[in-house]
């Protein structure tokens, strides 16, 4: 691997920013500047393969590698005008202390699918003094002051920084250099930006390289699209044609007053920001526009032609909260299971859209082994999320039993399960009207929509409040908790409120969880939390949470709770296996049977966004191909099992990766947002799946496993079925959805 020095900085940002760390010392890592090779910023859901494959690539090339982990970086959007704070930001380098040493480095930012797309794609026009450029990148990064204490944010991977700053400060400050800083100070743009143009004004002054995202960008697209349109759901008593095309963000109303139509209101929780100890309805979502093609909306820069890169299948797994013991909590005295441990796909779609909120409408036995009259709190993610995303086409709005084709009304398949968040004109009674107060009543439960979340429950009256009728909660029912819809932002928030963690917290007062029910992409360290105590691969706590199948087919195993498998579940029928990644731990083999064949409904495809190769312009960075080959190949070696490898025996180098295909299903694509043509990614394979090349695609062009188009949701098929398809009807099969 060829090093490069890439970044030049101006000495006086250089003595600003050295002048701002009035606690720095003299770094003795990175002496000679830094070679940034991978930028990366997206969803939680790869933070943790990432880091270990940036480790490896360093140790593979250096010998060693530095590590730093920490909660306190700022997302910058300029031409928004916005800011994302406290984002879990890891990086990793060459320690080497030889005297101007030029250090390879890795950095990741975490935040969400649909940020880290946005950020990806926001580029401005910038001029200075005659010299119009293009193309410069104005979202990017700001780290904290120097020096920065380790977090150890990383499961199984402790920081190790023995640089007095914890962070290089030539590190440092290539990070908090601006791209306009960069165009000013007239080097050449950093070459991790792929650039092969020797035009100045035209190549892409990049920040980020990449992002990572558990949806296709023109999924992340679509979602940001509706949500700044117009609202237009379904309107109590329902009545069919709630396609809900506009969730109303950009549209004035009581408590949303958006800067414009481009930059929405913000999307609250339901909750204090609990990972940070934030004040009430702190963790706040930005709704800002983006695009993937031509020019930015709010920057006006010329947009990179871009690829995808899949990395694994990972799966959507639901949750149940245990705090009650006769109900979602309770154990079979006789089976030694949970009693509710499975979910109906339909009745799935009733709770999450807002038509169902009793713990007994989630049986299917006249036994009565759930208690009438006891209410749900149902646990949502906020709308522009990758996971809510996922969850919404693959869980909620399903087109099983032709719910879109029915004229009948309600009509829940027809609900994504959001807008009832939205519109302050839909529910009469305690949630007033358009002109209503949004003051929170004496049992915090809001007294207008107002854009926060809302709480579907019938107590306290309101004619056309239905949902929760029969099980009103703690002032008429027999359980604490009212039915309510909670909404929770990030997954740690979404894990966390469905096992009670947050029921202390004063913002949702009487909404107290104790029949909760939720969801969140599998992984370990997403769903260790369930257990009050992990160590090494057992629950040596309590079982706050556990997880059901959905129609009784297992996300993770291949028998229902992983009990019959050949390797059974070591955490026990339906609670997820655990893992501490401490030395010396060997985490849970997870075999991902039902995804590997296509029967498990609830899964996406984990991909990293980057730039697509144009001759003479633009080449795939190589250090992007560099991290995320060593992220498929590493994923199981290291026993993080986050997702099920897309790829498998890959060899060569970048940019001549070559890869055999491990994923023998798919989802559909289909075409639902741009001028995006579909791509399954198969035609251009000719029926070979072994020795691909790993380099990155256009739209135009049939590359061999690249796609392009919509698919959250597709229907899932096998590759073979498409392959078979090409040759009948020379075009891959696009369009289905499930």
């Amino acid at each position: 691997m060829k090093r490069k020095l890439i970044v030049a900085m101006l000495a006086v940002t250089a003595s600003l920013l050295l002048a701002s760390t009035a606690f720095a010392q003299t770094s003795t890592q990175c002496t000679g500047g830094a070679n940034l090779r991978f930028v990366g910023i997206g969803s939680s859901a790869q933070t943790n393969a990432l880091a270990y494959a940036a480790t490896i690539l360093e140790t593979n090339t250096h010998g060693a590698y530095g590590l730093i982990s920490f909660k306190t970086s700022t997302i910058n959007d300029k031409s928004a005008g916005k800011t994302d704070s406290g984002l879990t930001t890891w990086i990793v380098w060459d320690p080497s202390t030889v005297a101007n040493n030029v250090c390879d480095a890795y950095v990741y930012f975490q935040t969400d699918s649909g940020v880290g797309v946005k950020d990806f794609f926001r580029y401005e026009k910038f001029t200075v003094g005659t010299a119009h450029y293009t193309s410069v990148a104005s979202a990017y990064a700001t780290l904290p002051a120097l020096p920065i204490a380790a977090g150890n944010v990383i499961p199984g991977l402790p920081d190790n920084s023995t640089d007095p700053n914890g962070v290089p400060s030539t590190i440092q400050i290539a990070l908090n250099t601006t791209p306009e800083t960069q165009v000013a100070s007239n080097p050449k743009p950093a070459s991790y930006c792929g650039n092969l143009s020797t035009v100045k004004t035209t190549e892409y002054w990049c920040y980020f390289n990449a992002g990572a995202t558990d949806v296709r960008p023109e999924d992340a697209l679509y979602a940001t699209t509706r949500a700044l349109t117009s609202y237009n759901g379904i309107v109590p008593p329902a009545t069919h044609g709630g396609t809900l095309t506009g969730e109303g963000y950009a549209t004035s109303s009581p408590g949303c007053t958006p800067t414009s139509a481009a930059i929405g209101c913000g999307i609250n929780d339901s909750f204090n920001n609990m990972s940070t100890g934030g004040t009430a309805n702190s963790a706040l979502f930005n709704v800002v526009k983006f695009a993937l093609s031509g020019t930015d909306p709010l920057g006006t820069g010329t947009l990179p032609a871009y690829t995808t890169l899949s990395v694994g299948a990972s799966p959507m797994v639901v949750i149940a909260g245990n705090e009650d013991t006769a109900n979602l909590g309770s154990v079979s005295s006789v089976t030694s299971t949970y009693v509710y441990n499975d979910i109906n796909r339909q009745i799935l779609a009733q709770v999450f859209s807002g038509y169902a909120g009793c713990v007994a409408d989630l049986q299917a036995t006249s036994a009565g082994n759930l208690s009438s009259g006891v209410p749900l709190q149902v646990i949502e993610r906020e709308p522009l999320s990758g996971s809510y995303n996922t969850f919404e086409w693959t869980a909620v709005r399903t087109q099983q039993g032709g719910p879109l084709l029915s004229t009948a009304a309600p009509n829940a398949n027809a609900d994504n399960g959001q807008e009832q968040f939205n519109d302050p004109n839909v529910f009469d009674g305690i949630f007033g009207s358009s002109s209503a107060s949004c003051a929170l009543t004496a049992n915090n439960v809001p007294q207008g929509n107002c854009f926060d979340p809302l709480f579907l429950s019938a107590q306290g009256g309101g004619t056309n409040i239905k949902v929760g009728s029969q099980c009103t909660g703690n002032t008429g029912g027999v359980a604490p908790g009212i039915p309510v819809r909670l909404r929770a932002i990030g997954t740690g928030e979404e894990v966390k409120a469905v096992i009670g963690k947050g029921n202390s917290v004063p913002n949702i007062g009487n909404a107290t969880v104790f029949n909760p029910i939720g969801y969140a992409f599998w992984s370990f360290g997403n769903l260790n939390p369930l257990c009050s105590a992990v160590t090494g691969v057992s629950c040596t706590g309590s079982w706050l949470g556990h997880y059901l199948t959905v129609d009784g087919i297992d996300p993770l195993f291949a028998t229902e709770g992983g009990q019959y498998d050949p390797t059974p579940n070591p955490s026990g029928a339906f609670n997820p296996p655990v893992c501490d990644f401490k030395p010396g731990t060997t985490c849970p083999t997870i075999p991902f049977t039902h995804i590997k064949d296509g029967k498990y409904p609830l899964w996406s495809l984990l991909r990293t966004v980057t730039f697509a190769p144009v001759p003479a312009k633009v080449a795939t960075p190589a250090g992007v191909l560099d991290l995320i080959t060593t992220e498929e190949t590493e994923s199981a070696t290291n026993g993080l099992f986050d997702y099920l490898p897309f790829l498998k025996n890959i060899t060569g180098t970048s940019p001549n990766y070559k890869g055999d295909l491990n994923l023998f299903v798919y989802r559909s694509h289909y075409k639902q947002t741009g001028t995006t043509t579909e791509a399954n990614g198969h035609k251009g394979c000719l029926g070979v799946f072994t020795g691909v090349n790993i380099q990155g695609g256009k739209s135009t062009a049939s590359t061999c496993l690249v796609d392009f188009g919509n698919d959250v949701g597709g229907s899932v098929l096998t590759v073979q079925s498409d392959v078979d398809f090409v040759a009948d009807f020379a075009t891959e099969e696009y369009g289905l959805r499930q």
